[in-house]
């Protein structure tokens, strides 16, 4: 590196992990800070000896058995993860930035709980979206809707086993959407006094409500910023960085939009609270048929039909009665393909992708700006609404009087890394108004996933190939085209890696700088950003690959 250098921001990315996990190191002006963004993994992944044994031959050979015997148990890979964290801050972090209440990205507070909650460990600032603020009206409003719908999809869940038994029917989507969300516990957790605490309002550490709630508490509220969309952040107040707030947006029309579409019957909107309330209903009427009392929860409503209308098993009906033929010709086994039983399955399903895209839909989105103008691009897994609502304010906003302001196309134009959003997903990665404006000539991209795990969560864990693309296809062509290869993948090869960084530079003097750990199982990948001297008094206009 050029002896001109002497400043630089490290990121490094945790790998062997379908999660999310980012170590920011800035040394600006011979200060060394330290921020943390996110730190999980997916829900119950375990080691790829006891994942071979849980999978069929034909989905073994699709995904390769290799790729699977290397795939790392979630729970301990994340505490080797924090115990890295905690030896390279020293036990000390200037800022903590939560993006969104995702298993997948916070489940470090879990799993290595006591070594995040030790005393020596000291979080002087936490980061988080407007929508966690206790204080926020709107932020209560959409948090109270959000519950209704999570308690029906972990009473859905909870009834996944009988389903199977009872004629095969099975919750394979929502269950590989439950690892997002953290519902494993709540649907094990049964009324008591433990889920009695957790409502008085004691922290829970193993809900992904619990896990921000013990952060909170750790940090404290004067110390605890919930950040709006629009607002510029001074790099003073985080770690030298100047940071600019995209998302997510304060308009429920953008917060809503999960997906692109090409007319209003294509639209996507946020789960009504009905839709919610009657898949609770249904699922407690099966549950009551099925004698399934974990999935019958307080909170569940009663039958959805009264009680003259409920046929039941026809048991109630005398010999004489017209419908008792009707009941028997229902039930008969070969006319099954007819019942309507489990119609609820479907909604169950369709409710819980809405709620994992509502929840990615509040990532907090941030841009952070290096001194000289290069931009760091982390929009938590923010997905179509929340990319397309960042073009609806200047930064900052509102602006003072003869105040200046940044465009977004201004800086998506200076990107120099990307951390895609979810794993490499179609929707969270905006394409024409997205990274199609990153068109600087420096950019790099980090993509948080391992491709096997994702083969096999859902339908993929039975069906070859039905499992998650992730990254998508047509969106990691786009990436190395643009990035000329220089990416970093949690499963990546560092061979690979650290070829296409060596034969693609960034910069001719001052390019970025790709580093594999080697020891201690190698879990991180680290690209050095150079800070050059004689860039810090350049106007932002004057960024240029060059």
């Amino acid at each position: 590196m050029d002896d001109a250098v002497a400043d630089f921001v490290k990121v490094r990315m945790y790998r062997g992990i379908l999660g999310d996990c980012f170590l920011l190191t800035t040394c600006i002006a011979g200060e060394t800070k330290y921020a943390l963004i996110d730190c999980g993994v997916l829900q119950h992944v375990p080691a790829g000896d006891a994942l071979l044994k849980k999978l069929p031959p034909e989905v073994r050979q699709k995904v390769g058995e290799a790729r699977l015997k290397a795939v790392q148990a979630g729970p301990d890979q994340i505490k080797r993860i924090v115990a890295d964290i905690i030896k390279t801050t020293k036990h000390h972090l200037h800022l903590l930035i939560l993006t969104h209440e995702h298993f997948d990205h916070l489940c470090g507070f879990h799993y290595a709980k006591e070594m995040f909650l030790d005393k020596s460990v000291v979080i002087d600032r936490l980061w988080m979206a407007w929508t966690e603020d206790p204080a926020d009206p709107q932020a209560q409003r959409l948090r109270a809707r959000f519950a209704i719908g999570r308690a029906a999809v972990a009473n859905a869940l909870a009834m996944a086993p009988e389903l199977a038994a009872a004629g095969g029917h099975r919750l394979a989507i929502a269950e590989g959407l439950a690892a997002f969300m953290g519902l494993a516990e709540e649907v094990a957790q049964k009324p008591g006094p433990k889920r009695a605490a957790a409502v008085a309002g004691q922290p829970r550490s193993n809900s992904t409500r619990g896990m921000i709630e013990q952060m909170q508490l750790k940090v404290g509220a004067a110390s605890t910023s919930y950040l709006a969309p629009g607002q510029v952040v001074a790099g003073a107040e985080g770690v030298g960085l100047t940071t600019y707030v995209l998302g997510p947006p304060r308009d429920e029309a953008l917060l809503q939009k999960d997906a692109p579409s090409a007319g209003g019957a294509k639209e996507v909107y946020l789960t009504h609270t009905d839709d919610a309330v009657a898949l609770s209903s249904a699922v407690a009427a099966s549950a009551r048929r099925l004698k399934v009392a974990s999935a019958v929860r307080a909170e569940a409503p009663d039958q959805p039909f009264a009680r003259p209308h409920r046929w039941g098993d026809g048991k109630e009906l005398g010999p004489d009665d017209p419908r008792t033929k009707l009941v028997a010709l229902y039930r008969e086994s070969k006319e099954a393909y007819r019942t309507i039983d489990h119609a609820w399955v479907g909604a169950a399903e369709a409710l819980a992708l809405k709620m994992d895209s509502d929840t990615n839909n509040t990532s907090l989105a941030l841009a952070m700006e290096l001194p000289g103008g290069q931009v760091l691009l982390f929009p938590g897994d923010a997905q179509i609404g929340n990319w397309l609502s960042w073009r609806s304010q200047d930064y900052p906003s509102p602006a003072r009087s003869g105040e200046s302001v940044v465009t977004i196309d201004d800086l998506l134009r200076r990107v120099v890394f990307y951390k895609v959003g979810h794993h490499g997903s179609d929707n969270a990665t905006l394409k024409e108004l997205g990274l199609r404006k990153m068109v600087g000539g420096r950019l790099t991209a980090a993509i948080p996933v391992v491709e096997a795990v994702a083969a096999v969560q859902g339908a993929g864990s039975k069906v070859p190939g039905a499992g998650w693309r992730m990254p998508h296809p047509p969106l990691h062509a786009d990436l190395v085209e643009r990035t000329e290869g220089r990416i970093v993948q949690g499963d990546g090869d560092p061979a690979a890696e650290a070829k296409a960084f060596k034969e693609n530079p960034t910069h001719p003097k001052h390019p970025v700088q790709v580093q594999h750990q080697s020891e201690d199982g190698g879990v991180w990948v680290e690209l050095t950003f150079p800070i050059e001297a004689d860039s810090k008094a350049k106007s932002r206009s004057a960024f240029a690959r060059s």
